[in-house]
């Protein structure tokens, strides 16, 4: 009787695992359908670009942003660092387009814990137009972008607008399965959430007008969070605007990540979930199709039990293909789409993880996440662990050859 009864409750998480994998691919495919009638509402824009170090194809991501097709913007690039490799990259285009209003600050004034923020405080100071676009350096876009995004502002109400994102260019194992991941559950996810109203913004693209930013307390009411972009986007709604979904998507390179990289970014996520929205993360496993296929193949004694195991295996791999298709325009390779079910394996221990663990390691720091991901650093830097790796294994070989 417990057997049937197990049987009977893993057939019901099926069920739900496969209503809910197709309601998001539904609002995906609703959300990004083409648009006609939209309005001309472009105005002038001042694009906050925060740069660390040399991103996956930086030098064609930030390119993609001198060649937009919209009337007027300012492009704004901050470093922390004197020597941050991306100086040379960013002074390399400022050259070749001398006529677009575009600068690079460098160093930014103590403001708090999160970098990311502290570089977007400091360009702020810089900012010539009052509608800004917040935007990661590891996105690419088309020359419509702009237009395509800012016209949602043009709606009453709207005090920000964000964009679906997709991965591509995938070569390395770990790559594979961000992109995989990112194409398939979180595109689906992001899609049903603006379907059923729920704040869910991502720091890749965000745009908003500064009086509306002002409003929720500016950067400063952020500086010390670590999901600075849907904390703003959960105070944006608080305070009584509408958050919209643009049907434009930018991509998201990821060519050569590694696989202990896509381990850690998921850790941070699920973590970040955990603190925003626990009742959502806390059944999540319940949409990882491969896990519940496997759970329930093996304890079940009936061929219904393995046939759900291909169903489930099989949807997975069926969403991660067509919405990667759907998304950029090609198939994901075959062999890439074999680590789909692998890919829902590896992501469950890291849930669990975030369940027990309140710990990240994100832009060369290690921090202690609280509530609303309140930051909390912990230890020494990374990056000064790894100076001091560097210089004790200097003093050894010279101590060696003395």
């Amino acid at each position: 009787m417990a057997m049937v009864n197990a049987n009977y409750l893993l057939g019901l998480i099926a069920i739900f695992a496969v209503t809910t994998t197709l309601f998001g691919m539904i609002s995906l495919f609703w959300a990004t359908r083409r648009r006609t009638k939209l309005p001309d509402f472009t105005p002038p824009i001042s694009i906050y670009k925060p740069l660390k170090g040399q991103d996956e194809g930086l030098e064609a991501n930030l390119r993609s942003f001198f060649a937009l097709d919209y009337p007027t913007y300012q492009l704004l690039f901050c470093v922390a660092d004197n020597d941050d490799p991306a100086i040379p990259i960013v002074g390399q285009l400022l050259a070749e387009y001398p006529e677009q209003d575009a600068q690079l600050i460098v160093g930014c004034p103590s403001f708090g814990l999160n970098p990311k923020v502290e570089s977007l405080a400091a360009m702020d100071r810089y900012r010539r137009h009052d509608t800004i676009l917040i935007s990661d350096s590891n996105v690419r876009v088309r020359p419509n972008y702009l237009r395509e995004t800012a016209c949602y502002l043009a709606e009453p109400g709207v005090g920000l607008v964000t964009n679906l994102f997709v991965g591509v260019g995938e070569v390395q194992t770990g790559a594979v399965l961000e992109n995989l991941e990112l194409n398939g559950f979180i595109a689906g996810g992001v899609a049903a959430a603006s379907l059923l109203r729920m704040t869910c913004v991502v720091g890749k693209s965000m745009l908003m007008p500064a009086r509306v930013l002002e409003a929720i307390g500016g950067f400063a009411a952020v500086r010390n969070l670590l999901a600075e972009d849907q904390v703003i986007g959960m105070r944006v709604r608080k305070a009584g605007y509408g958050i919209r979904l643009s049907h434009h998507v930018i991509e998201n390179v990821n060519q050569t990540r590694g696989f202990r990289w896509f381990l850690n970014r998921h850790s941070r996520w699920y973590k970040i979930r955990r603190r925003l929205a626990f009742p959502t993360f806390v059944i999540e496993p319940t949409a990882n199709l491969a896990t519940i296929g496997l759970v329930w193949a093996l304890s079940g004694e009936t061929h219904i039990a393995w046939g759900g195991l291909i169903v489930l295996v099989g949807l997975g791999i069926a969403r991660d293909a067509i919405q990667t298709r759907w998304l950029r325009g090609t198939f994901p390779r075959m062999r890439h789409l074999l680590l789909s079910p692998a890919k829902d394996l590896f992501l469950l221990p890291v849930w669990f993880d975030a369940l027990v663990n309140d710990r990240v390691q994100w832009r060369g720091h290690r921090f202690r996440i609280g509530r609303f991901t309140r930051l909390r650093a912990t230890g020494i830097p990374l990056t000064v662990r790894r100076r001091m790796r560097r210089v004790q294994r200097l003093r050894s070989q010279h101590e060696h050859e003395g």
